[in-house]
């Protein structure tokens, strides 16, 4: 046997998890490995201290305590789950009422005549302090004159 399979079979071993066969072959290498026989020994340490020690036993004032405890955050604990609950139903409304918001407001901005629409535009990026002829100049082809003529302007 191979010493990966054999790692391999150490804890189903450990486990009382092999067959017969398998359990004598891995004994019989674990007689002539070392290595393997090291790291078996080694994952049995916990099962050695678990045998050596005696089994706590709570007092019966542990349950009560536990029990008074748990009833004490019960309350809370169902407010947050209320609470948890709640949101989840809530956010997907949420969202749907915010679609639909969004929607109406959509269509009543197309519904404003073209004209509106473009002068809403205008005025979002021209305001009314400026001069219709200082737009015509700034659609020009930009020259030294067009730039001398404006700063004059001024």
């Amino acid at each position: 046997m191979k010493c990966k399979t054999a790692q391999n079979l150490l804890l189903r071993k450990i486990d009382a998890e092999l067959s017969r066969t398998e359990d004598a072959r891995l004994e019989e290498h674990l007689a002539g490995c070392e290595s393997c026989s090291r790291q078996y020994h080694l994952l049995r340490i916990p099962q050695r201290v678990a045998a050596s020690t005696s089994p706590i036993t709570p007092s019966p004032r542990f349950y009560q305590g536990l029990r008074a405890r748990i009833e004490e955050e019960a309350p809370g604990f169902a407010l947050w789950l209320s609470v948890r609950t709640l949101a989840h139903r809530m956010i997907p409304t949420l969202a749907g009422v915010t679609l639909v918001l969004l929607m109406a407001f959509a269509y009543l901005q197309m519904r404003v005549p073209e004209a509106a629409l473009y002068r809403a535009f205008d005025n979002v990026f021209v305001s009314d302090e400026q001069s219709h002829q200082m737009l015509v100049a700034e659609q020009t082809d930009i020259t030294y004159e067009s730039v001398l003529t404006a700063i004059a302007s001024r």
